[in-house]
């Protein structure tokens, strides 16, 4: 037995990053929640069976428990929550659950892993001392390939060297039992995005980086052993960094917003933490709860089902961390258990243990029955597998005729780049690049283009079975052979067409046709004339690294880094007039204003402080070849992607001007 709750909730997508990337060039912002009804929206409301008979009281708070019901109400009957409660952020959610036997909320779960090297504050950077990593700064599992070799002299066959670990771009790997299955860029359409959320002056980021990343593999370590047992493969799609890591976002909010439920998702919200293609795996850094989230409840099958959309809020507090609390919350995220279940206890979990789902919950407090009597199983999903969770049910049965878990669109049907040959869940129609066309049958994967800049592109395709590697050609040209299935694509000319198509070659070594060439405009360069009270975001196209206020901090002193692009507020910049020409970079998350770390020399860290008249903050904009560039002060020094790693980012620092694209920006507006 397990107890711990969560949810699913669908809202309309705001901030920058969309659903195929953070900086897609064509159009595929969804639409709010009122107007999704067509087949790549989530319906308007839930259905169920049967009418849900309202919750007509909430039991009286008992704070030593986690069962805290400030901000919940009673839904009432005809609102689309009823059955559960609602949140004063207007989501629907079972509500605060008791801990496991022998928790004390009140008492810190110890890290699971040994701490990282805390020697270096994560908002002062140890530059003197501070290495350099040997590895491709970079902001997902894409290989980086450099358009100015397409079409060169270079060999037409792959390398012979080993296959390398799809998604490492060859940095150093993850420590053991910190690592998920990559699949694809790393976050390109709809995934897992794991979040550590503390107070100012409470950040145990660096203590628990590690920890937070083994509690998301051992989620999915019940995931993917739940899926085996019904003969199939199911992997949680986490957002994942170039090492095959969950990606685990920093994020401070005010003391406020983490003694509520309500207040904790509307300060998320605020920040960006609002995406419709991403559920959010929170461990708040709080002692409030045990585990509390957003549930849905809604029955139908099929891909307009609500909980295959976001936002969804899963919080697990201190006291509860863990691998097990993870993969209970993420479960209500995906839409487990439906009221019309056979073992339901009309209250979001079931009543047939062992089972990570399965208690007797408020308000009706069923009495339980052991179906699965080995007590392991209350490490994997839906005992018997008859209430929400099988990979290939039976014809006519509850969960061939209801809402499965096992088809959500959050989960991988197979190990990332090694496809599962069962069944698949109904794909989410995904709007992509309109297809060239091509001669002769195509028998190669079609590519999806995303994250453009004015000299970059993300291609990502569907990886293909026994793929030993895929062949990229840009206009017809060969340009690179790869082994993750997606790459970067660097060194593009801005305002030009572009086509690519990608190829297979197996591991008996034969090739088959280039699939459909997929057409792309890269965007121009952009002006280097910037709009006053208008957010910006930054990104690099080499690296596809956006610049970001590390963990949205608001302190003075909070460093510069580069991370993957998200959207959210931390990398959303206004660029004031300085005068002179010059601007000022003011942080859209902290009212703070860049400023070198210390004197102007390369390798000079950049942080945020009080905006001021400050020479220091004086930044020039130029345009350079087929980007931007970011100078400081007299201009002989500019903003560039380091190689020294920063807890999970990468640091950004001052270095003399050339050609290496680790100091070409872009600059694209917010939304």
């Amino acid at each position: 037995m397990f107890v711990a709750a969560v949810a699913v909730t669908a809202g309309a997508l705001t901030g920058a990053a969309v659903l195929g990337g953070a900086f897609d060039h064509e159009s595929s912002r969804p639409g709010t929640v009122a107007a999704q009804t067509t087949a790549d929206g989530p319906a308007p409301a839930p259905a169920h069976d049967k009418t849900p008979e309202p919750v007509t009281r909430i039991p009286n708070d008992d704070r030593a428990q986690g069962l805290v019901y400030k901000g919940l109400d009673p839904a009432p009957k005809g609102d689309r929550c009823a059955g559960v409660l609602r949140t004063t952020d207007g989501r629907c959610t079972h509500g605060p659950d008791k801990p496991p036997k022998g928790v004390d909320i009140a008492k810190d779960t110890p890290p699971a892993v040994k701490t990282q090297d805390t020697a270096a504050s994560p908002d002062r950077p140890a530059t003197d001392t501070e290495k350099a990593s040997p590895g491709q700064p970079s902001a997902g599992t894409t290989a980086t390939v450099d358009a100015r070799q397409a079409g060169s002299a270079a060999a037409k066959t792959p390398p012979a060297a080993p296959a390398p670990t799809p998604g490492t771009s060859g940095g150093k790997a993850a420590p053991s039992g910190q690592t998920v299955q990559c699949d694809g860029d790393g976050t390109t359409g709809n995934r897992v995005q794991v979040v550590y959320v503390h107070a100012p002056g409470n950040d145990r980021y660096a203590e628990y980086l590690g920890s937070f990343r083994k509690w998301a593999a051992d989620a999915d370590t019940i995931y993917f052993a739940s899926a085996q047992e019904t003969g199939g493969v199911r992997h949680i799609r986490f957002v994942t960094g170039a090492d095959c890591a969950p990606s685990v976002l920093n994020v401070e909010v005010p003391n406020s917003a983490l003694s509520e439920f309500s207040a904790m998702n509307s300060a998320l919200a605020a920040k960006g933490f609002d995406r419709r293609d991403r559920k959010y795996m929170i461990f708040a850094d709080a002692k409030v709860y045990c585990g509390i989230g957003t549930f849905n409840g809604d029955e139908r099958p099929g891909p307009t089902n609500l909980s295959n959309f976001g936002p969804s809020y899963g919080r697990t507090d201190a006291g509860c961390w863990g691998g097990s609390t993870a993969a209970h919350e993420l479960g209500h995220n995906l839409g487990a258990v439906n009221n019309s279940a056979p073992n339901t206890s009309r209250a979001a979990h079931c009543t047939d243990e062992w089972d990570v789902m399965c208690y007797s919950d408020a308000p009706y407090y069923p009495t339980m029955r052991n179906v699965c009597t080995e007590r392991g199983h209350d490490e994997r999903l839906d005992c018997n597998h008859d209430d929400y969770f099988h990979t290939s049910p039976q014809p006519g049965s509850y969960l061939a005729t209801h809402w499965n878990v096992a088809n959500n669109q959050f989960l991988m049907t197979g190990n990332g780049t090694r496809p599962d040959p069962g069944p698949n869940p109904t794909p989410t129609p995904t709007p992509t690049p309109k297809p060239t066309g091509s001669t002769g049958p195509s028998t190669g994967p079609v590519p999806v283009v995303g994250q453009l800049t004015s000299d970059s592109a993300v291609v990502s395709w569907p990886a293909a079975p026994s793929a030993a590697w895929y062949q990229l050609l840009l206009d017809g040209s060969h340009l690179a052979w790869v082994q993750p299935n997606s790459a970067r694509i660097h060194h593009l000319r801005p305002d030009t067409d572009y086509t690519i198509a990608v190829a297979v070659r197996d591991k008996a070594g034969r090739d088959a046709k280039p699939g459909r060439a997929v057409k792309f405009h890269t965007p121009p360069v952009s002006s280097t004339t910037t709009k006053p009270d208008t957010r910006y975001m930054l990104t690099n196209g080499h690296t596809g690294l956006a610049a970001e206020i590390w963990g949205g901090k608001t302190a003075d002193g909070t460093v510069l880094v580069g991370s993957q692009p998200t959207g959210f507020t931390p990398q959303q910049w206004y660029l004031d007039d300085n005068g002179r020409g010059s601007v000022r970079l003011r942080s859209a998350v902290s009212g703070k204003c860049l400023q070198l770390g210390g004197a102007a020399s390369p390798g000079q860290w950049v942080a945020q402080q009080p905006c001021s008249g400050n020479a220091a903050q004086q930044w020039k904009l130029t345009r350079s070849g087929d980007g931007l560039r970011l100078a400081a002060g007299d201009g002989s020094l500019v903003l560039s992607v380091g190689k020294r790693p920063y807890y999970g980012a990468w640091l950004l620092e001052l270095q003399k001007p050339d050609s290496s694209g680790y100091q070409a920006w872009t600059l694209q507006k917010a939304s």
